[in-house]
């Protein structure tokens, strides 16, 4: 059931109407509102006013919203309208497109942005050179996670890595100190099943 704009009179279709030179693109970002501090959601597209997201995430129309993108960028505004899992959000300030979309430039592109994390405190476990280690997930994305053990791992190593309510997934160790290890995954999350599980009682604990 669709959710009528705080404007009132304003439909759905007006609005992206009247959204200029709205760009289509998948981008995915790290949702943030009141009651939920993370949950996935994918910009549909983007223009110097607003953007189109789709999200399972409860939203209603002129609530406070932020999205961080891939590589750190934070977009907010509120909420314009509300329907089957989309939604409309007006940008508190106009955004510039281009930067958004855009190529790294040459003297960064060596350093790959990374994907937005969501915070966890999930036991888990990895299997490395066939011993079980207990750790705990202290966050993930859709491409690795950030381990709490205690033992460090050596760098570049491949582990199994079991998360209560995912698929088990290879990894290989990026780095690692006598607190915490990062794991890159083989196989990256999908979006709709991170989207899931960030939605389930397992990411809860």
């Amino acid at each position: 059931m669709e959710a009528i704009p705080a404007s009132a009179a304003e439909t759905r279709e007006e609005w992206i109407e009247r959204a200029p030179r709205a760009v289509a693109t998948l981008l995915v970002g790290k949702l943030s509102h009141e009651g939920n501090p993370g949950q996935l959601c994918r910009v549909r597209n983007i223009s110097e006013h607003g953007m189109q997201i789709d999200t399972i995430a409860s939203l209603l129309p002129a609530m406070r919203i932020s999205v961080e993108l891939r590589g750190g960028q934070t977009l907010t505004g509120a909420i314009a309208w509300t329907k089957g899992g989309r939604a409309g959000v007006r940008f508190d300030t106009p955004a510039d497109v281009n930067a958004i979309l855009g190529k790294p430039q040459i003297e960064a592109a060596t350093v790959r942005p990374r994907s937005p994390r969501f915070a966890a405190d999930i036991p888990a476990r990895i299997s490395s050179l066939g011993r079980s280690i207990d750790v705990v997930v202290a966050d993930l994305s859709q491409g690795g996670a950030c381990l709490r053990l205690q033992r460090t791992l050596r760098a570049d190593s491949e582990v199994i890595l079991m998360i209560p309510g995912l698929p088990t997934r290879r990894c290989t160790t990026r780095w690692s100190n006598e607190e915490f290890a990062g794991v890159a995954f083989h196989d990256p999350i999908s979006y709709t099943e991170l989207s899931a599980w960030l939605d389930s009682p397992a990411a809860r604990g």
